[in-house]
């Protein structure tokens, strides 16, 4: 853990380093992240004092302490049972690429990465990585400007209304209620990777849980996140289209975005929108497979 955290992520340990490396008898690590901590704790006990067990009992529970009824044998340290979803490290500058091939280099478990991910401070590029544990970090570059060049292309292309705006309008379907017939194409197309999802998915349907989570509005919102994400569902594009070939963990990973779309306060006038509890149980259900 130590290794991951200080060589290959690169937290540092500030001076005096005995004030903040292996404290309590190698009990306790202290490690900078920018301008916050990682404590990590040793629960290591062949190699502990007898004063550094007492430390580690004392500062179990994020200083709950441990029942004196137990003893540090019977501590059972699992990232499956651990009632964290993630962790998230905002990373500057952030080279996807680079940042990818390093990681292989280093063999880091990498469980999943994207473009265009919902966080504090807005929508940004992702990686996903597990901690020697099992612990997920996300390590997070910083949000797209939103009046990036890019934006503002696609707002005069809205504008224009030229030849290349009514094809990304035709791909996107985008907030027109009343265009049925130009939906077929998508609709058509998605329904057949539902099918087929729904024919392989044979776990997901014992538990009643539907293959994707499509209601089939299948529509966009230029005032909705730049009209990136379909107002029915709350995934983009690129992930309704790789859906089928996800694994339980991005499928999960995706859904945990779609319940923070959701739950932005603009979206109260779609309706018939796939409910935040509807995401929840379908998001448990992906996650539970993943750690099959």
């Amino acid at each position: 853990m130590f290794d991951f955290y200080h060589r290959i992520l690169g937290c540092t340990i500030d001076e005096p380093i005995d004030e903040h490396l292996n404290r309590f008898d190698g009990a306790l690590t202290h490690l900078r992240a920018g301008s916050c901590y990682i404590d990590l704790i040793s629960y290591d006990i062949n190699n502990l004092s007898k004063e550094g067990r007492e430390a580690v009992r004392s500062m179990h529970g994020g200083g709950a302490g441990l029942d004196s009824n137990k003893s540090l044998q019977d501590v059972k340290i699992s990232s499956d049972d651990s009632t964290m979803d993630h962790l998230c490290l905002r990373i500057e500058p952030f080279d996807k690429d680079q940042m990818m091939k390093y990681l292989k280099e280093e063999n880091v478990h990498i469980v999943v990465d994207g473009n265009r991910r919902l966080g504090a401070d807005g929508i940004g590029p992702s990686i996903y990585v597990a901690d020697p544990e099992g612990n997920v970090i996300e390590l997070k570059g910083r949000p797209y400007e939103r009046n990036s060049q890019s934006d503002l292309k696609q707002n005069d292309m809205k504008q224009n209304s030229n030849a290349n705006a009514m094809k990304i309008d035709e791909t996107r379907n985008k907030d027109d209620t009343n265009a049925k017939y130009n939906q077929m194409n998508t609709d058509e197309t998605r329904t057949k990777v539902d099918i087929i999802q729904n024919m392989e998915d044979v776990d997901s349907d014992k538990e009643n849980i539907p293959a994707t989570p499509c209601n089939r509005i299948c529509r966009y919102n230029s005032n909705f996140y730049n009209g990136q994400v379909c107002i029915g569902c709350f995934r983009e594009l690129y992930e309704i289209e790789c859906w089928q070939s996800q694994t339980p963990v991005q499928k999960a990973m995706t859904l945990l975005d779609c319940i923070d779309r959701c739950n932005d306060n603009s979206i109260s006038f779609f309706d018939g929108s796939i409910s935040v509890e509807e995401l929840t149980r379908q998001y448990d259900h992906w996650k539970s497979l993943a750690k099959k």
